[in-house]
């Protein structure tokens, strides 16, 4: 099948370019015997433009009392056409009227000349070919020479000498025609030759170059999408192989993306699973345990497992939440709404409403600001989201007397650094990769539905900024993430 491609484009490339080479051939062929036989015409009347001129010297002498002497002119003009036989000699006078003529079998149609192109010749030394009529052969038109006759410089007439008579233009057409026909024939069949056999070869190495392109392509639509063609070179044909390769490398990271968000869609609905089942399992069983039970309950036990059922509900509804939030972050639903705002007043107003929760536990938050901080462009609400999921991720690890520090500082001239820094148990090592990713818990926590710090890396990331973590077991993490300058700031 391959072979039957390469063949046919072949076959089909080669024939359209004899067809186009012959037809140049043929063009070629007729404009080099026109032009040959033009050439021809144009030297001989070149070579015999002052033929006239030397007759108008042998004339003159015969003119007597302003009329010509018949028979010596006639004499004088037949002695010229002895010596030239090519030539037909034409005595006119002032308005073009044929006089007297030396002419083959001396058959004359036509009365008079046009004197238009006569003129011409005359006055136009660097002429090309210029075309007088032909007395013998009326509508036809035939190179001349001529010369005018003047007697104390008044026009007396004019020497009109056609250069070829009809015989000869016959024989020398015929002549001229077939040597340079033949001459041409022979020139334009090597040249074909050598162009059929050099195009032809150059055909071929062009397209046999569509050979591995074709391989490439039969490979990756078998299934194979490792499949590349080798580039080795810039030609055009190559380049059709590196957009081939280009677009391969995009339906095979397509299709690994495919495969990664239907990897994730399992993975998603086993932990939503999982993670669901904990607190709904709990509000189903203490609520079927105050139904069932209600008149054998204490008090303190009905308060305990009202308790329960709640902090299961608030679990359950934050884990629907981030869920909602994670999904809608990796499948670009989000569109960020940047603005200008002071990244300071967020954190201080962040650190407030967690001041008394942060008591409750024994942990001190505060906050280190740098002076003259500048105003951040970004997207408030998520911003506030990522310090809000930062601090409970501290709060969720430290212990009573360990304590969350929000630092905040000019990074470089257009960039503001946030740091949270904790001193609570820090990171091992080993896990320090695997933070930021879904479902990631660092140690057994129910409460933690390991998605927080997820979300937080996919709004910086959307925030076109970067997140890091820096810990040390048993000595505390700090996460640092910094957002650009406002430009009015």
């Amino acid at each position: 099948m391959k072979t039957k491609i390469f063949n046919r484009l072949y076959l089909q490339v080669s024939a359209i370019f004899l067809l186009v080479l012959f037809m140049f051939t043929a063009i070629a062929l007729y404009i080099s015997v026109q032009s040959s036989a033009k050439y021809s015409v144009e030297v001989n009347q070149r070579l015999n433009r002052e033929l006239a001129t030397s007759t108008v010297e042998s004339i003159q002498p015969l003119m007597k009392d302003e009329i010509a002497s018949d028979e010596a002119i006639a004499d004088l003009m037949h002695s010229m056409m002895v010596i030239n036989p090519i030539v037909e000699v034409y005595l006119l006078d002032p308005d073009g009227k044929i006089l007297n003529y030396v002419a083959p079998e001396k058959v004359v149609k036509l009365e008079s000349v046009n004197l238009e192109p006569i003129r011409e010749f005359i006055a136009d030394p660097d002429h090309s070919i210029i075309y007088g009529d032909d007395p013998r052969n009326p509508g036809e038109f035939k190179t001349f020479s001529a010369a005018t006759i003047t007697e104390d410089g008044e026009l007396k007439g004019y020497i009109y000498i056609v250069l070829a008579s009809q015989k000869y233009v016959s024989a020398a057409q015929t002549v001229i025609g077939s040597y340079i026909l033949g001459l041409s024939i022979r020139s334009v069949i090597i040249i074909l030759i050598i162009s059929a056999l050099v195009g032809l070869l150059a055909i071929w190495g062009i397209t046999k170059k569509l050979n591995p392109i074709i391989d490439g392509i039969q490979e990756f639509k078998t299934g194979n999408l490792a499949s590349r063609i080798d580039v080795k070179s810039e030609g055009e044909l190559d380049r059709i192989a590196l957009v081939f390769n280009q677009m391969a490398d995009t339906i095979e990271q397509n299709i690994r993306e495919l495969e990664g968000v239907d990897n994730l869609r399992r993975e998603l609905i086993s932990n939503v699973s999982h993670d669901l089942r904990t607190p709904v399992a709990s509000i189903q069983g203490y609520a079927e345990t105050l139904i069932l039970k209600q008149d054998n309950i204490s008090d303190e036990e009905r308060n305990k497992y009202h308790q329960i059922i709640f902090k299961s509900c608030g679990r359950l509804q934050r884990l629907v939440e981030e869920l909602f939030q994670l999904s809608k972050l990796e499948t670009n639903q989000i569109e960020l709404h940047t603005e200008p705002f002071s990244i300071s007043e967020l954190v201080y107003d962040i650190v407030n409403k967690y001041r008394i929760l942060s008591q409750k536990k024994g942990i001190n938050i505060d906050t280190v600001i740098a002076k003259n901080v500048p105003v951040v462009e970004a997207d408030i609400s998520l911003i506030n989201r990522v310090l809000q999921n930062l601090i409970d991720n501290a709060m969720k690890f430290c212990r009573e007397g360990d304590s969350i520090l929000i630092e905040i500082d000019t990074k470089e001239p257009e960039r503001v650094e946030v740091r949270v820094v904790d001193s609570g148990p820090g990171i091992k090592q080993e896990d320090l990769p695997n933070v930021f990713q879904r479902y990631f818990k660092g140690r057994n926590d129910e409460n933690s539905t390991g998605l927080g710090l997820a979300i937080v890396k996919k709004i910086i990331d959307l925030h076109h900024s970067n997140i890091r973590v820096q810990s040390q077991y048993g000595k505390g993490a700090k996460f640092i993430f910094d957002l650009p300058k406002a430009f009015s700031a």
